[in-house]
């Protein structure tokens, strides 16, 4: 396979992840108004509202592809990857307080940071995507 089919294999997946959380992080939900007057009750999954459980989620997929593309093999590599899932949370948050459906918040951007640090140590327990899919998802 030639070397930028190849780039694109392993780059493709985190680019459109990302892409598709960022959309969904600043896009504004049809019906909404600005952030204060949407509802602040949320449904709760063991104490924590689902919300933080989707950032949470959306986050670790983002480190575990992101390491996956870097394929990292220390933990220097693994790192790299959820601090860049971490710093991709933390923008998106910090864009949020420019729009009126949406707002910071530092709960969301914990939960984010939280994910992604699952992420990298599942992508490092589970040995990347070949260790949870089988060898031949990772083959080039």
């Amino acid at each position: 396979m030639s070397r930028p089919r190849s780039h694109l294999r392993r780059v493709g997946p985190v680019a459109c992840w990302s892409l598709v959380v960022v959309v969904a992080s600043v896009v504004s939900p049809p019906g909404s108004g600005p952030a204060e007057a949407t509802p602040t009750a949320l449904p709760t999954l063991l104490g924590v509202g689902v919300d933080k459980w989707v950032h949470l989620g959306a986050y670790a997929t983002t480190a575990f592809l992101g390491a996956d593309a870097l394929r990292a093999r220390d933990t220097a590599s693994v790192a790299l990857a959820a601090v860049a899932a971490t710093a991709l949370g933390g923008g998106v948050e910090l864009v949020q307080a420019s729009i009126p459906a949406r707002s910071f918040s530092v709960a969301d951007a914990v939960a984010n940071a939280v994910g992604a640090a699952l992420g990298a140590g599942a992508y490092s327990a589970f040995g990347g995507v070949e260790g949870v899919l089988g060898s031949e998802a990772g083959d080039d």
